[in-house]
């Protein structure tokens, strides 16, 4: 069976700009575009998801925006 990036999201819990973002990072496995669509297989999901590290899964979060100054006293 074939998810589409709207299940994906479903079953990861994350947006759908999040599957984006871990399609660019390698955290999940690359979809398959069939008729114009990208999808992804279940099982192929399900075995990356178990056998990943925590890191791959959910990415560290990058601040954006400028690096705030450091004052001393």
């Amino acid at each position: 069976m074939y998810l589409t990036k709207k299940e994906v999201a479903e079953v990861l819990r994350v947006s759908v700009r999040t599957i984006t973002t871990y399609m660019q990072q390698g955290a999940i496995p690359n979809p398959k575009k069939i008729g114009g669509i990208l999808l992804w297989e279940e099982v192929e999901l399900h075995r990356r998801i178990k056998h990943a590290s925590p890191s791959a899964v959910e990415p560290e979060r990058v601040k954006r925006g400028r690096p705030r100054k450091v004052r001393f006293a």
